[in-house]
């Protein structure tokens, strides 16, 4: 009568070894994807942008709108900027941007360039405990002549 593969591995004392091993590429893979999954849910629930575009020149004008809150309700006494790149508007993010308010007012309703990057995430705030509008928007680094 032959032996099989387990009964000689098990009389040599190698169960238990050959079970670890087998255990160690799916405990990678579970790792894995919990580590990735953790990532990006963590950068939505922490205010980082969940996707991001790398810093590029960017083609567009600065519109205004009236503030409108997480809710729907206007303010007219609230006015909100956006950059406008081939008829999609993303919130300017003043606080992350270098560029200042003032200026891209100065620049309303004209096509310019910026270099810039693309982001969605927390608009009004930084803080993920804080209360915010959430979407796409810019961030302007410079105007470009």
């Amino acid at each position: 009568m032959t032996k099989d593969n387990f009964t000689i591995c098990a009389e040599k004392g190698y169960k238990d070894m050959d079970m670890e091993r087998a255990g160690i590429p799916v405990l990678i893979i579970l790792l894995a994807l919990c580590i990735s999954g953790c990532r990006h849910s963590d950068s939505a629930v922490m205010g980082g942008p969940k996707t991001v575009t790398s810093v590029s020149l960017y083609k567009g004008k600065v519109v205004s709108g009236v503030f409108v809150n997480k809710v729907g309700r206007e303010n007219p006494k609230i006015i909100d900027l956006y950059f406008e790149i081939e008829g999609e508007e993303y919130f300017i993010k003043f606080i992350d941007s270098k560029v200042k308010r003032n200026e891209m007012l100065e620049h309303a309703d004209k096509e310019l360039n910026v270099r810039a990057s693309l982001h969605t995430g927390l608009w009004d705030t930084n803080d993920p405990n804080t209360q915010s509008r959430v979407g796409k928007y810019i961030v302007i680094y410079e105007i470009v002549q």
